[in-house]
């Protein structure tokens, strides 16, 4: 029992927010209804997140796991917002932005759920080799997901 799979991307968040979409084209836009800053929001087989920055490149992984997960190991890392269920209908999901533009590959599921999520966030880092001021600062997110 634990970990299943498990997806990294780095998602371009703008005006604080991304997403963990279903990847069926005939859902809803999944930031049709929004969370306040450093809360997530499930609605519609998508799983939206508002960070505390409003601009940046946040590195975020997705876990899959076959129980409840005690949260991630890395230190300095909170719950953010309570936990949720969700249905990925189509099985297959993936990470993007605002503009609905995809954050790394897609990733299939065994099954479309439904799914326990907790979102998790780390503290604000620089990325001092980062040319653009905006995106100096970035954020580490832990979006686990289990039945």
């Amino acid at each position: 029992m634990g970990l299943v799979g498990s997806f990294e991307a780095v998602v371009l968040v703008e005006r604080h927010l991304f997403a963990l979409i279903d990847n069926d084209p005939g859902n809803e836009d999944p930031f049709a209804r929004i969370p306040g800053n450093s809360a997530f929001l499930v609605h519609e087989d998508s799983v939206v997140v508002a960070s505390d920055l409003e601009d940046q490149r946040a590195r975020v992984r997705v876990e899959i796991w076959d129980s409840a997960p005690d949260g991630p190991v890395e230190d300095g890392f909170r719950a953010i917002g309570e936990g949720a269920c969700v249905s990925f209908e189509s099985g297959r999901i993936q990470l993007v932005n605002l503009m609905r533009e995809p954050a790394g590959d897609e990733y299939a599921l065994t099954s479309p759920g439904p799914y326990r999520v907790r979102v998790w966030a780390g503290p604000p880092e620089e990325d001092a080799q980062e040319e653009l001021e905006a995106y100096r600062f970035f954020e580490r997110f832990a979006i686990q997901l289990s039945p």
